[in-house]
């Protein structure tokens, strides 16, 4: 019986390392100048002029 769970837990555990493994983590850096979210001109490679237009974009990216 405990062979059957063993084998179980190993595929459950390979399942969610291949779906990790997909998972793209990488933030693309912004070359623009302006605001990813309202283009309002940004120092250096900012993504976001501030706190709340992160936040703004952050709350109707994650609503898709």
């Amino acid at each position: 019986m405990s062979d059957e769970i063993d084998k179980a837990n190993d595929e459950i555990q390979n399942r969610i390392n291949i779906t990790l493994g997909s998972i793209n983590t990488s933030i693309e850096e912004n070359n623009t100048g302006k605001c990813m979210w309202c283009d309002k001109p940004v120092e250096d490679k900012r993504r976001w002029c501030s706190a709340e237009c992160r936040d703004e974009h952050t709350l109707y990216a994650n609503k898709v």
